[in-house]
This record gives structure tokens, C-alpha cells and sequence, in this order.
């Protein structure tokens, strides 16, 4: 077991990724958590795309989460289960922390 302590400051983006592991081979997962001021969009312009899926689950705050489809709202205890490939990007309405896994199949 490990147990990592983080700081947040509430008022700078801060997304600390804290380690990726292989399962069996055939599977990468990259961990960490995220802090974001209210009013901030990650990306700040465009929209991000990953080659596995992200899975967020959000600690507190709210966010709008926005795809080329439409922008859903989230919050406290939600589960963000985003398909490998779909472009997306966050827009913090509230002070929030998120953590999060990307989940990779590994090609052989």
C-alpha cells in the first residue's frame, strides 16, 4: 500500500498524475487526481482526446463537461466514463477536485 498526500491550492490547475500500472499485460492504467478554480477549461481552447478511456470520478465541485455532442453538468459523486477517442473538454463552474484513470488495452 501506498498512500501519496497532496496539496491543493484552489487557485492554479494542478493535475498530479500518480502512477500507471500494467495488468496482465495487456492493459495500462494511468492514475491521479486533478484540482481546478471555478471558471477554468481544460483545454483552455479545443477540446482533449485520449487513446483509452478516462474514467472521472468527481470529489467535489461541479463541472460542465463538453463534447462536439453538447455539454452535460456534473457534480459531487458523479462517474465521467468517457469512450477512447471522443474528444472532450471541462469547464470548472465551481471550485472542484476529480480523480482520474486512463485506461489503455495495449497493442501487441
Amino acid at each position: 500500500m501506498e498512500i501519496i498526500p497532496l496539496k491543493w491550492d484552489d487557485v492554479n490547475v494542478q493535475i498530479e498524475s500518480l502512477g500507471e500500472q500494467f495488468t496482465h499485460g495487456k492493459t495500462s492504467t494511468t492514475y491521479g487526481m486533478a484540482s481546478f478554480p471555478a471558471g477554468i477549461r481544460h483545454p483552455q481552447e479545443g477540446y482533449s482526446a485520449h487513446e483509452g478511456i478516462e474514467v472521472s470520478f468527481i470529489l467535489d465541485g461541479e463541472f460542465d463537461v463538453e463534447t462536439p455532442e453538447g455539454v452535460v453538468r456534473v457534480s459531487k459523486d458523479s462517474l465521467v466514463v468517457i469512450p477512447a477517442g471522443e474528444p472532450h473538454a471541462t469547464l470548472a463552474t465551481a471550485p472542484g477536485r476529480v480523480a482520474y484513470f486512463l485506461i489503455n488495452e495495449i497493442q501487441e
